[in-house]
This record gives C-alpha cells, sequence and structure tokens, in this order.
C-alpha cells in the first residue's frame, strides 16, 4: 500500500486503533447496534401494518422477501470485502486508495442491484413458484415482488453502503441512512397499506430506502466520512475491482448458501400450509430482536479486526473480538428470555389466527435457542470477513447447512413424518454446528496472515 498524507478521519477510526479497547469498540458498536435495530425494525413495522390484511398477504410478503434475500447474495459479499479493503487503507492512512476502494465498490453494488432487481422484476412469477407460492399465495406474492425487486437499488444500497462504512470506521452513516428510512416508513406505511395493500405496503419499503440512499450518497460526495466520493475522479479502476471482487467471490458462496437454504426451507414450510407460513415470517421478523447485538455489535468486530490490521496491531484485533463476542451473546440471552416467556402475547400483535398463533408459540420458543448461537456465528464470522477472510466463513457455512441443517430437517419431516416441529429441532442443531466450527476457524487464526 502506498501512504499518503495523514487525513483527518472521523473519531470511531481513531479510537479503534488506539487508546482504550473498550472507548474503541463502544465506539463502532452503538452506532452499528442502533442502526441493525433500525434495518430489522422495518421489517418488523411492515408485518404489523400486512396483519391487517391477513394471513395470506404475511405469506406472500415474506415468499417475496425471501426471493429476494437469495438474489442479494452477491450485494452481501460485496458490502463485506469491500469493507475489509477499505479499511486496511484507513487504517494505514491511505486516504487516496481509500477513496478509490469505496468508489469502485459503490458502482459495483449500484451495477449489481439493478441488474439483479431486473432479473427478480421479469422473473417474478416462476420465482415465487419456485419458492413454494400456492395458489392463494401467488398473485399476492407477484404483486408485492414486482415493486420491490425494481426498487433493489435503493433498498440493498443502503445496508451495503453502510455495511462497508461501519467497517471503515464510520458507523454513523448507517446509523443516519437507517434513522431516514425509519422516519419516512413510520409515516408512507400506514398511509399507503390503507389505500393500497400490499402494492401499499412494498411501495412504503422502496421509497423509504430510497431516501436513506440518497443521504448515504449525499454523505460521501460531501466527504463527511472517513473516505469520500470525488466525481471528478470517476472512472473504473478495474485492478481495484478486481480486489474487492477477488474477496467478495467466496463470500459470495458463504451468503448465497445460507440466503439458498432459506428459500428451500420456506418451500418445506409452505407444504404445511399458509398458517405455517405466516407463522414462519412473523415468527422470523420477531426473532430479528434477538440478531440485532449479534449483527449490531458484529459490525464492530469486523471494524476493530480490519482498522486494526491496517495498523499492524494483530493483537488488540484478536482481543477485541473475544470481548465483543461475549458482550453479544450476554445481551441476545436476555431478550431470548423474555421472548420465550412473553412468546403468545408477542405474536398477538400480529393478529394471527388459530392455525398460525399456537404453532408460532412453538416455533419462537424453539428459535430463540438457534439465534442465540447464531449470535457467536455473526461476531466471529464478520471478524473473518474484517481481515479479508472470506474462505473460511464460506466453508463453515457450506459444511453446517448443506451436511446438516437441510438433510436432517427434509429427513425428520418428510421421510420419518414428524411434522413441523421437527424443521426447528433440525435448525438449532446446524446453527450449533455452526457456531462451533466458526470460532475453532477464528482460533485457528489464518485470518492474521491476511494479505489483500
Amino acid at each position: 500500500m502506498t501512504t499518503g498524507t495523514r487525513p483527518t478521519r472521523a473519531r470511531p477510526a481513531d479510537d479503534a486503533i488506539s487508546g482504550s479497547l473498550a472507548r474503541g469498540i463502544w465506539r463502532l458498536a452503538w452506532p452499528t447496534t442502533l442502526s441493525q435495530a433500525l434495518f430489522m425494525l422495518p421489517g418488523l413495522y411492515d408485518s404489523i401494518w400486512l396483519a391487517r390484511l391477513g394471513s395470506t398477504a404475511q405469506a406472500a410478503a415474506g415468499l417475496a422477501v425471501s426471493v429476494r434475500i437469495t438474489l442479494i447474495s452477491v450485494l452481501m459479499a460485496l458490502s463485506g470485502a469491500s469493507g475489509a479493503v477499505v479499511a486496511r487503507y484507513v487504517g494505514a492512512h491511505d486516504q487516496r486508495n481509500a477513496n478509490l476502494a469505496t468508489l469502485q465498490a459503490v458502482i459495483l453494488m449500484t451495477f449489481s442491484a439493478g441488474s439483479l432487481g431486473l432479473l427478480g422484476y421479469l422473473l417474478a412469477e416462476p420465482l415465487m413458484r419456485l419458492a413454494g407460492a400456492d395458489a392463494d399465495v401467488l398473485p399476492l406474492a407477484v404483486r408485492y415482488g414486482r415493486i420491490i425487486f425494481p426498487g433493489l437499488i435503493a433498498l440493498e444500497l443502503v445496508p451495503s453502503i453502510g455495511g462497508m462504512l461501519n467497517t471503515a470506521g464510520a458507523p454513523q452513516v448507517r446509523l443516519t441512512m437507517m434513522l431516514w428510512v425509519m422516519g419516512v416508513q413510520l409515516v408512507s406505511e400506514p398511509l399507503l397499506t390503507q389505500r393500497f395493500g400490499i402494492d401499499g405496503s412494498a411501495a412504503a419499503i422502496v421509497g423509504a430506502h430510497g431516501v436513506g440512499m440518497l443521504w448515504g450518497l449525499g454523505t460521501l460526495l460531501r466527504g463527511r466520512a472517513t473516505v469520500r466520493i470525488d466525481l471528478h475522479a470517476l472512472r473504473l479502476d478495474l485492478p481495484m475491482m478486481g480486489r474487492i471482487v477477488r474477496i467478495a467471490l467466496p463470500s459470495v458462496v458463504q451468503r448465497g448458501a445460507p440466503n439458498l437454504a432459506t428459500s428451500l426451507l420456506i418451500r418445506l414450510i409452505s407444504s404445511y400450509g399458509s398458517g405455517i407460513l405466516a407463522a414462519w415470517v412473523v415468527c422470523g421478523r420477531t426473532l430479528g430482536i434477538i440478531q440485532i447485538p449479534g449483527m449490531g455489535i458484529s459490525g464492530a468486530a469486523s471494524g476493530m479486526v480490519g482498522l486494526n490490521l491496517g495498523a499492524s496491531q494483530v493483537q488488540r484485533a484478536e482481543k477485541a473480538v473475544q470481548t465483543i463476542g461475549r458482550l453479544a451473546v450476554g445481551i441476545s440471552a436476555a431478550l431470548a428470555l423474555v421472548l420465550v416467556a412473553f412468546a403468545p402475547w408477542i405474536l398477538g400483535w400480529f393478529n394471527l389466527d388459530a392455525d398460525s398463533l399456537a404453532p408460532g408459540v412453538v416455533m419462537l420458543r424453539w428459535l430463540c435457542l438457534g439465534y442465540l448461537l447464531q449470535t457467536v456465528t455473526l461476531v466471529y464470522d464478520a471478524a473473518q470477513v474484517g481481515a479479508g477472510d472470506t474462505v473460511s466463513p464460506m466453508l463453515v457455512n457450506l459444511a453446517a447447512l448443506w451436511i446438516v441443517q437441510l438433510p436432517l430437517a427434509w429427513i425428520l419431516s418428510r421421510v420419518i413424518g414428524l411434522g413441523p416441529q421437527s424443521i426447528w429441532a433440525s435448525l438449532v442443531l446446524g446453527w450449533g454446528v455452526q457456531a462451533v466450527l466458526m470460532v475453532w476457524r477464528f482460533r485457528a487464526a489464518r485470518w492474521k496472515t491476511m494479505h489483500l
């Protein structure tokens, strides 16, 4: 790396590589955790308003979102890879290359989101059928999908750019983007859903993310983060793009494997009827509460590793990850206990019918344990991706998902016929295997020797 003149950087990036470790973690963790909470809330808020349209609308939106999640694996990978590259340059005080990497990453993200959105729009109906939509759910799922897919650039650039900047030591940018998203959606969702039904719900989500995206891009153009986009330097830099893509490729598989597994799982769940599927959608969005500490604080793990490796401080990076892991698990466990204790009351918010509510309570309690295990995985996964090691998490995810979780769920539920509860048990076991393997791989320390 070429080291240029030391730039003026945001305080979180300074604290990450010097001074008190606790302060460094805190300065990165609180904005990423709060922004993750705001990232989860739009989906939860959407479910509350969709509940007024009935379980079929709830199931339809859930199917469309599952297809969207399968398609966006590329964006998730680009966000992690670009964050690792940009953080190394920021940690090494190389502002010119940090800015260049940011620009190339945004170009890659925009092109990928636009291409995937077009694909989703054109193939909306066959994709929904493939996901397991029945005759009642299909028309609504297609309508919902044909609104969110054209808006994929807005929907995905908010978390993708935000995730990259979290790792680069500017977590406040994603936080503010999500505040804009939530603020706009709070107003627009009730108005549009009541007037236009499921179409209005989808439009509210896309519009709110569009506002957040524009604010984030404006922040980069004005240079109000650790990095900036200079339109005078707008060009394609193929070597820099190649560096980002090379790191992202294993992560495409890593992110794509669970996303595809989720789609296959939903097809398995939908075979038990729209009531069980609606319960799954609501439980998934409710359980996002447990994921907030893991997904939010894991952003701090990624940033602490990327920035400290750039500053040649490997031991500080390792100690930070261990501290963050303990903190995330402790908070997630407390939240899981609350959800287990109050499951019937919490699910009652969503007006689930009798076919959904009772199995939903059982499902929620099973999955609380599984999502607690996922918190461990999220922290150690993000730490390795922040170092640029996307191969190790990829191998762990493939092993846990495709050797343990999915085969076991199919055998227990369909071959042996133990019913939907066997699916939840299989998920928990798979997540347990995943957590153990991820921690073991982190301790093997391949991430310490990564050269980007």
